[in-house]
């Protein structure tokens, strides 16, 4: 089949799917005729979110295939945030005939992904089916989104002579900056006396970690990251750590103090910014490859269209020739002794209301679980303080799952991520709320043997809505969940599963990680009320 032979001919590798009518031929091809990993979700959502985990380990577009109508639809969620995401993945969707208008599965395919901030592209016929394929796969890479590669049923039954496609869309290239905009960056950078360096996704893709700490260096300026570039400088003896709402106090004095922003790849957000008072008064240097996201959440000093990498390097010869070793005034030693001394535990009273503090929970994971890994975390209440607190090797080692604001993406992302990158055990962080969503899911981790823990903060409520109805005065009855034994689902699915109800039990879970084999459930009873990092 060509549509087979073109996705395998683009790089496939692995596909995450559920099969159907709707495509059930083309996996079968890509099975038994390119000898593709065929992982099998127990959702459609699951295998979309499969393939946006293993595209974000791996920096290659993931695959994923579902059926049409009903399997479709019920991606949708995930569509949506992958696109938010930025992650490049192709799905091929199957669609029914368009010879049968009333089929029971029909529904207007392309209508349904337009929302959701997904491409779209059909195979158009069997004669552009292979230049469709290369085409839906070009667009993942350049674009950054999930793109859907819609193919008819009564199209994928044509015959049509194989020869490889001459479709060739360029990736994204490295733009050098334009040199009156870095003339100007320059000189705002010159003239600071507190500089401090903010990098985010842009500067982890761009491979730009060198040359920012070269300029750092150079410049005398601490060094942060966003959210999505955690740990991109970790190690370093001026890493401020996340610069925004989950700043750390050092860091938040620090960049309190500056004069100076210079930022290369992140969009300045309010979780970024802290609401602006982080940017406040602050002379800013933007540097981002995309123009839309210049300036566009804060204002700037100075915008610069650019590759991270290319920027950095051209600064630093344009700086060069001047002597501002001892410009920037904030690497001093008093600051390097607090950010390598600095304890979590000093921000933050123990709380003895509930049965296990969920911010010691988080600090004792980092320190067990082995620390070349990949941590993935689901949406919650639960997960600020592994935002904070736990670390990764390298930004693409970390996964947050909250782009659309849905809980329950996180099992099947993991999955994708222990798929992608078998070499790294893979951390998973759930509430009980999210995981009792996704939970047929953890059949599949089972299915396939993956080295992946899933701990869950089982507070037995939705924990975010529990702090709204004490904000409103209500009673909390409609947020919480009755008490789940996950541990005993857990081993009723083939896994793994420990129960921690008391601080006592928290040494079982250094041994339960040392001594896993496949995937590995700890449901861990925590309070909704524990206060959180803010």
């Amino acid at each position: 089949m060509a549509i087979a032979r073109a996705l395998a001919d683009q790089g496939m590798t692995t596909l995450f799917g559920v099969v159907g009518e709707g495509n059930i031929h083309v996996i079968a091809h890509l099975v038994e005729d390119h000898r593709v990993r065929y992982v099998k979700a127990a959702r459609e959502d699951g295998a979309v979110l499969m393939a946006t985990g293993y595209a974000s380990v791996t920096g290659e577009v993931g695959f994923a295939t579902v059926t049409h109508g009903p399997g479709l639809t019920n991606t949708m969620t995930a569509l949506t945030q992958a696109a938010r995401s930025g992650l490049p993945v192709v799905v091929l969707a199957g669609d029914t005939d368009p010879a049968l208008p009333y089929g029971r599965q029909r529904i207007d395919q392309a209508a349904l992904v337009a929302p959701t901030g997904a491409g779209f592209q059909p195979i158009a016929s069997p004669a552009t089916a292979v230049d469709d394929v290369a085409r839906a796969v070009g667009r993942a890479r350049a674009e950054r989104r999930p793109i859907v590669l819609n193919a008819p049923v009564d199209l994928q039954h044509g015959t049509v002579a194989y020869s490889p496609s001459r479709v060739n869309l360029p990736a994204p290239q490295a733009v050098a900056p334009d040199a009156d905009a870095l003339d100007r960056a320059a000189g705002v950078i010159a003239a600071a006396r507190r500089p401090v360096i903010l990098a985010g996704r842009g500067a982890a893709l761009a491979g730009a970690k060198k040359s920012i700490l070269a300029l750092a260096e150079h410049i005398g300026a601490p060094v942060s990251t966003t959210l999505r570039a955690k740990d991109l400088f970790r190690g370093e003896p001026f890493d401020l750590g996340i610069c925004g709402t989950l700043s750390h106090g050092p860091a938040s004095e620090t960049i309190l103090a500056a004069d100076c922003l210079v930022v290369f790849g992140a969009g300045l957000n309010p979780d970024t910014t802290a609401d602006g008072s982080l940017v406040a008064g602050k002379r800013i240097v933007h540097i981002d490859l995309d123009p839309a996201r210049l300036g566009l959440r804060t204002e700037v000093t100075v915008a610069v269209q650019a590759d991270a990498e290319r920027a950095a390097v051209t600064l630093l010869d344009r700086l060069g020739e001047l002597d501002l070793r001892h410009a920037g005034t904030l690497c001093t030693e008093e600051l390097r002794t607090r950010l390598a001394e600095f304890d979590p535990r000093s921000e933050f009273a123990p709380y003895a209301g509930g049965p296990i503090d969920s911010r010691e929970l988080t600090l004792l994971l980092d320190q067990v679980f082995p620390h070349d890994r990949t941590y993935v975390s689901d949406s919650g209440r639960f997960m600020l303080p592994g935002f904070a607190w736990l670390h990764v090797p390298e930004p693409s080692a970390f996964i947050e799952t909250v782009d659309f604001g849905s809980i329950g993406l996180g099992l099947a992302t993991a999955i994708g991520a222990a798929v992608g990158r078998p070499d790294r055990p893979v951390l998973l962080t759930a509430g009980d709320g999210g995981l009792a969503m996704e939970l047929p899911e953890l059949l599949t981790a089972v299915r396939y043997g993956l080295d992946l823990v899933l701990v869950v903060y089982n507070d037995s409520a939705y924990g975010a809505e529990v702090a709204i109805t004490d904000l409103l005065g209500k009673a909390h009855d409609i947020s919480r969940l009755p008490g789940t034994d996950f541990a005993a689902i857990a081993r009723s699915m083939g896994a793994s599963g420990l129960t921690v109800a008391r601080a006592d039990d928290l040494p079982l879970i250094a041994e339960a990680i040392e001594h896993r084999r496949g995937p590995v459930v700890i449901d861990v009873k925590t309070d909704p009320r524990t206060p959180i990092p803010h």
